[in-house]
């Protein structure tokens, strides 16, 4: 059943780059802007097979961090923060150490949004 699912990832991400690139080029501008990223990362969000936000997720509520009121209360942070991880190179290093339970407090080793999380403990004003 393992097998299956990487399968389905590359299908879902192909269907949905079919899609994409058979949208009219003033549909896909709304569709960026609409979403706060710019085309470029717009198609690739849209076409990526693993974007890692299960993965953020998973590290904000290991930092003690309530994702969904982070989305609430900054939701541009948020984006921010999924974009990094969508282009993430160590994601299966970060997998790895949320599945030991033992990443909150070595994430700052490897995680790309490593201050944005250590800030966002602290209460860092900057991100209210």
């Amino acid at each position: 059943m393992r097998f299956a699912e990487p399968v389905r990832h590359w299908l879902r991400a192909q269907m949905s780059s079919r899609e994409i690139d058979a949208l009219d080029p003033a549909t896909l501008a709304q569709l960026a802007r609409d979403n706060g990223v710019t085309e470029v990362d717009f198609h690739d969000l849209a076409t990526r097979q693993d974007t890692n936000v299960e993965l953020l997720l998973r590290q904000l509520a290991q930092a003690g961090i309530n994702p969904e009121q982070l989305v609430h209360t900054n939701a541009s942070v948020m984006r921010d923060m999924e974009l990094i991880c969508s282009g993430c190179s160590v994601a299966r290093r970060c997998r790895r150490a949320l599945d030991r339970q033992g990443a909150a407090p070595h994430y700052a080793q490897y995680c790309p949004n490593a201050h944005t999380i250590d800030a966002l403990r602290a209460g860092s004003s900057q991100f209210c």
